[in-house]
């Protein structure tokens, strides 16, 4: 499989010396967080010659994968305190990459189709690298895995409904282990209650959730009632990155209107950042185009613009795994892709421009798992750092 390399920063390689009174050298990689940066892990390239294959860098985690020209690249995710420049040296290991990143879609066997819904004895699922939704598909159809395709890191999980819903929702998880291949197993349900490794967080009812995509029309958002099909397709699974693609035919706002265009989309997630970028393609631009964040009530809105990137975010009490339990969701967007940003009746709505591509991050965070002192103050400074990394990325001396 090519695998499909999302923005990363490309580091030229320094060689110094292996150790004192040896003549051999090592690549090593100076790396230095501009004072405007932001302190979270950002993912870097670094190309290499062949004669280093296989040597990961010290003290971060890093693996070797394909980039988009299918050459073959060490990847490091690297996290500094702003103003910080460090070397990283290069070692040869055989030591093996723990997996931290994951993304699955998995599909109910044994059964059949008995109208919108799948009946099967039991539930047996098997995961598949790539899927066409049946034109039955809907809500609750108990035909897929925790209704689509989910994705997870060291620190957090998501899920998106592969229905016309094209919501996002959120996986809290209570360890850095990779979960998701054991969620759902025993059915629908098990996974809306929190067990030892997290639970499905979110509320998402008729908003786009977390950061899925919509169209504005007159009677409000409209989802994916009317396309003419979905395909699912994992594109990266590696120990520390994972990715996948979701592609729409002719989205379009009625049955039988003329306004349809298709619609690709990419998530990516990597270790230690709880972010996922979402990569938008469009086959002819639209000015409706719109995304955003479920509007709690009670909760707190959060919004701010720095450099290039803008977010709009959430805080309160909107988890459901407890009572009174603390769930904060963003949205990151670049502000010259973006017309407005306005409350609708179910979301935070950020509107796009007319083009056929752009890009934009949503996050999650849930605090009972670090058990912050002050929890609010801590996703507040989670932004800050977020999008100061977006506008300042790290830098090669």
């Amino acid at each position: 499989m090519r695998f499909i390399i999302g923005l990363a920063l490309i580091l030229p390689i320094i060689l110094t010396a292996c150790s004192e009174g040896e003549n051999n050298n090592i690549p090593s990689v100076m790396v230095k967080n501009p004072a405007e940066g932001g302190f979270v892990t950002q993912e870097v390239s670094i190309p290499l010659d062949e004669e280093y294959r296989g040597w990961l860098l010290k003290e971060v985690a890093s693996e070797w994968r394909e980039n988009a020209s299918g050459e073959a690249t060490l990847y490091a995710y690297i996290q500094m305190e702003p103003g910080a420049e460090k070397e990283f040296s290069l070692v040869q290991t055989k030591e093996s990459v723990t997996d931290t990143a994951h993304a699955e879609l998995s599909v109910r066997s044994g059964g059949q189709w008995e109208g919108a819904a799948y009946t099967a004895d039991g539930f047996s699922f098997q995961p598949v690298e790539s899927f066409t939704a049946p034109s039955q598909l809907t809500d609750h159809s108990y035909f897929l895995k925790y209704e689509g395709p989910g994705w997870e890191n060291d620190k957090i999980g998501y899920r998106l409904y592969l229905d016309w819903r094209n919501a996002i929702d959120v996986f809290a998880k209570t360890s850095d282990d990779v979960v998701l291949p054991q969620v759902g197993n025993d059915g629908y349900d098990a996974y809306h209650k929190l067990a030892d490794w997290g639970g499905d967080a979110l509320k998402v009812g008729k908003s786009l959730g977390l950061g899925a995509l919509g169209r504005q029309v007159e009677e409000g958002v409209l989802h994916f009632q009317y396309v003419d099909d979905t395909r699912w397709a994992l594109t990266e699974n590696t120990h520390l990155t994972a990715a996948f693609n979701v592609s729409y035919s002719n989205w379009r706002t009625r049955e039988n209107s003329n306004d349809g265009f298709d619609v690709e989309t990419r998530y990516k997630i990597n270790t230690g950042d709880a972010s996922t970028r979402i990569t938008v393609k469009t086959s002819s631009p639209t000015s409706n185009i719109v995304t955003g964040l479920v509007a709690h009530e009670g909760t707190t809105k959060i919004a701010f613009a720095e450099g290039k990137w803008g977010v709009i975010a959430t805080w309160g009490e909107q988890s459901v795994l407890s009572d009174n339990d603390l769930l904060g969701l963003a949205v990151f967007y670049q502000l010259d892709e973006v017309s407005s940003v306005a409350k609708g009746e179910f979301d935070h709505l950020i509107t796009f421009k007319p083009a056929t591509s752009f890009e934009y991050e949503i996050m999650a965070y849930w605090p009972a798992r670090d058990r912050a002192e002050n929890p609010k103050a801590s996703f507040e400074t989670l932004l800050r750092q977020k999008v100061r990394a977006l506008n300042h990325g790290l830098q090669v001396m």
